[in-house]
């Protein structure tokens, strides 16, 4: 279940973009497996199958016994995730349009910001579709994963977790960790000190003070401003959508009207006065006037001294979860007491492994650093947290029991056959295909 609808919108899958051993050579499309009146296509297969072999460090070199066995299973999990669409309908479980229509426009926009309007209108031209059609498609995939979520919601919601399942599940692990472990953490900035942000903080608002009494921005910019990209051009950034610049910045920017303009923004380069240009669909035009906040020697050591107070506090019995919220520099998390994601055991990120190997539930990293920020990350033994986590193991036990019985309420047809998918004319001539068990 952990792999259903993981993949984002298969607007490649319309282009059949499965390495060549990985398809039949004769095949341009098939259907492989039909779930009452729903189809599965050979080219959906294959682009699903590509990401399953990526994600397992597979290639096309990789034997050939290997990669039919992984086909066959991400076929099936196909297969199953129609089954559970189709309950969910029969149920009569309803998602919000609007929901549908917002999340169009948003994975749209992603779709297209990686090309230009020739690039894109190539590519519908390419796979025989008009742009009508293809929103149709991400309109019915986004659909059936709302649909999926709500399904598990209702599942979840079922399953009642006692204070006492909760403390028998604590004594089972021991010293050992759960199949799903719950990160939370802390995040610490080098900045620089207080004195230096005080200085250039009064800088900032000097010039700011000169805008307000009538000074041109972009004859200032060229000034003052200490952005050698931007400042010889009258602080002018240029078009850009969101995540192009750092968030400090974004989050006031984007905030702004056409015309209008900032106070001293604070972001890891210094202080920045922000005026917008032009406010687009999916971007906005803007220029601004820096003043740099440089760290020095000494600004890492202090960052991690904090880091390690705050462990001290926490190992000293204080809630990590309220050090976050009171300390944390990534605000998002901090919100939530820090909440990171949960993860598989065996799967923690590559990064984060070093640093929280050996850490038994409950225990808080020591501090270390990634890309020029500190952290503490802590494996959360919260009585919520654990409840959840049997929560999520006995919602997956239960989503795979419903689409079991559901299964055998309805016809499934597998497709795989060989001799099948390279002759046209076998399902014309009577041929009955091979099911492989699925039912």
């Amino acid at each position: 279940m952990q792999r259903f609808f993981h993949i984002s919108f298969l607007v490649a899958a319309l282009i059949c973009s499965a390495p060549s051993s990985v398809r039949a050579a004769e095949l341009i499309d098939r259907i492989v497996a039909s779930v009452d009146n729903y189809v599965i296509l050979w080219s959906e297969l294959n682009y699903r199958l590509r990401f399953e072999m990526e994600a397992l460090n597979l290639t096309v070199y990789s034997p050939p016994d290997t990669i039919e066995a992984l086909r066959l299973q991400v076929l099936e999990d196909m297969v199953d995730e129609q089954v559970l669409i189709l309950k969910a309908q029969k149920d009569s479980v309803q998602v919000d349009p609007a929901e549908i229509e917002e999340m169009l426009g948003q994975q749209f926009r992603m779709a297209r910001s990686n090309m230009d309007d020739s690039e894109f209108e190539k590519m519908l031209e390419r796979v025989g579709l008009t742009e009508r059609q293809l929103k149709q498609r991400y309109r019915k995939e986004i659909r059936h994963r709302l649909l999926y979520r709500q399904m598990r919601s209702i599942v979840s919601f079922r399953q009642h977790i006692t204070h006492r399942e909760v403390e028998a599940f604590r004594q089972t692990l021991g010293d050992t960790l759960p199949l799903q472990i719950s990160l939370s953490h802390i995040r610490a900035k080098i900045r620089p000190s207080d004195d230096v942000l005080a200085e250039k903080r009064v800088r900032a608002e000097e010039i700011e003070a000169r805008l307000q009494n009538g000074e041109d921005f972009a004859d200032l910019a060229r000034e003052v401003s200490e952005d050698p990209g931007s400042a010889f051009n009258g602080g002018d950034l240029g078009c850009f959508g969101a995540g192009t610049l750092v968030p400090e910045f974004e989050e006031v920017a984007f905030e702004l009207k056409e015309g209008e303009r900032s106070g001293p923004v604070l972001s890891p380069y210094g202080y920045h006065l922000i005026q917008l240009n032009e406010k687009r669909e999916d971007a906005i035009c803007a220029s601004h006037i820096l003043v740099l906040a440089q760290t020095a020697e000494g600004d890492k050591e202090r960052a991690e001294e904090r880091l390690h107070e705050l462990r001290r506090r926490s190992l000293s019995g204080e809630d990590f979860a309220a050090l976050a919220r009171a300390h944390s520099d990534d605000p998002n998390s901090a919100m939530q007491g820090g909440l990171w994601g949960t993860f598989p055991r065996d799967q923690i990120p590559a990064f984060l492994k070093p640093y929280i190997d050996g850490l038994k539930l409950g225990e808080v990293s020591t501090p270390f650093f990634l890309q020029g920020e500190g952290f503490l990350f802590r494996i959360n033994d919260d009585q919520a947290t654990l409840e959840s986590l049997i929560r999520e193991s006995r919602t997956e036990s239960a989503m795979r029991d419903l689409i079991r019985d559901y299964r055998q309420q309805i016809h499934i047809e597998t497709r795989l056959d060989g001799d099948y998918l390279r002759e046209p004319d076998h399902d014309a001539t009577g041929y009955v295909p091979k099911t492989h068990g699925l039912n």
